[in-house]
Formats: structure tokens, sequence, C-alpha cells
């Protein structure tokens, strides 16, 4: 089934000024904020999840096309609350109702199985839809993305399928991970440092420090990244 993602050019003009086609956040920080807040691991794990739910609403709420957040999964707590959460997105009406198809990009396969077939679930069910788009990165860095599709591409060249001095911006584009979708407008940072989130995709965008912990961000500090990005 071919994607069929919005472009510029089929949203009113005011109506993009104000929401953005792709809003990317990097959500993977959860270490320190437990200690900060007095909570333990548990808790933050459950933060964690109740943090991904409010801005799959948020997706919703405000039709925003395309949102991707890059997760952290690392423990096996993590791992586990995360299992029992997808499988409880499985049976989620949301995403039929609102049409939204699930990504999930970076190296989740090295996860665990129960949990990786729950991606897969995920994908297949929602494989249909094709109005809003999110992904979800876990276990995904920006550098062995493009690391990734160079070795691809020389692999590719090795063979012969392609000529390496015929290669095009267009050609790495088409081997990322989000090769279908267009390059995120505005990307948040819960630090001072940019994350490499979307590496090769970011480009042009809008970059939002929060200084803020990703489990501390509301929807409110997206509106202000939104607001700041649609500065003259």
């Amino acid at each position: 089934m071919e994607l069929k993602i919005p472009k510029i050019s089929d949203l009113n003009p005011l109506k993009q000024k104000k929401i953005p086609l792709h809003v990317a956040i990097d959500a993977r920080q959860i270490s320190g904020w437990a200690e900060k807040n007095n909570k333990d691991e548990k808790e933050v794990i459950v933060k964690n999840i109740e943090q991904i739910d409010t801005f799959i609403n948020y997706q919703i709420k405000h039709s925003l096309p395309v949102l991707t957040l890059n997760i952290s999964i690392d423990s096996d707590d993590e791992v586990t609350a995360m299992t029992k959460f997808f499988k409880q997105l499985e049976q989620d009406e949301r995403f039929t109702k609102n049409n939204i198809r699930v990504f999930v990009i970076g190296r989740w396969y090295d996860l665990d199985t129960e949990l990786t077939q729950c991606f897969k679930n995920m994908m297949e069910k929602t494989r249909e839809n094709e109005g809003l788009f999110l992904n979800l990165g876990v276990k995904y860095d920006g550098q062995e993305e493009v690391l990734g599709v160079i070795k691809l591409l020389a692999m590719k060249a090795k063979a012969g399928k392609i000529d390496l001095e015929k290669l095009t911006i267009e050609d790495v584009k088409e081997n990322l991970y989000t090769s279908y979708f267009v390059p995120p407008n505005v990307i948040i940072e819960p630090s001072k440092e940019y994350s490499g989130l979307l590496l090769w995709d970011s480009k042009g965008a809008n970059i939002f420090q929060t200084r803020k912990h990703w489990l501390d961000l509301t929807t409110e500090d997206v509106d202000n990244a939104i607001v700041w990005a649609n500065r003259e």
C-alpha cells in the first residue's frame, strides 16, 4: 500500500503556519527524575508511559500529521511495562477511530521477543491507516541510522546495483527509517544539547531546547515550541 503523506501544498497555508507537518520529541532521558522527585523506578516507568499516552492524545487533538517520539526502553522492568502498554494499544480504538498508522524505528528488533511481537502487531494492525502517523523511536540513534544507510549503499554499489558517482541526497533519504515522511519542522530536546534525533532530516528544523526533563514536559511546552518555530 502506498502511503499518502500530507504535503505542504495540500494544507491551508494559515493552518500550516500554526500546526507543523512533523514534530519530533526526544523522550529517552528518564534517568535522574526519580531522585529529583523522590520517586522509585517503577513510578518513573509509569510516568514515562503516561507521558507517551499524553502526547498521542496531543497528536489526535491537534491533527498533527506526523509525530515522532524517541522513547526509552532499557531495563527489564521497562520492557515488561512497555509490553503490557503495547498490548493495550493493540486494542485501543483511538488508532482506528483517528486513522493513525504506527511505525517503530530503530534497532527495536534486538529487544525481548514478546515486546517486538507487540510492535509488529501494532504496525500490522494500523498499516491501512493513512490519516496521522506516529513514529516511535526504540533503540534509535541518529548516527547509527546514517551509518546503516552508508553501509547499505556501499553494499549495493559493490553488487553493481547503484553507481556511487550518481548518488543523490534523495537516494540517502529513500533508505532511512523515515523515508516516507517529510523532515521534522520542530525537534524538541529536553536538554541543552542536540541528541541527533532524525539526524539526516534535521537540516532546516527548528530545534527547541526546553532544558526540562521529558517526564516534566507538558503539552503547553509543545505549543510554545510551535509558536517559537513560527516566529517571524
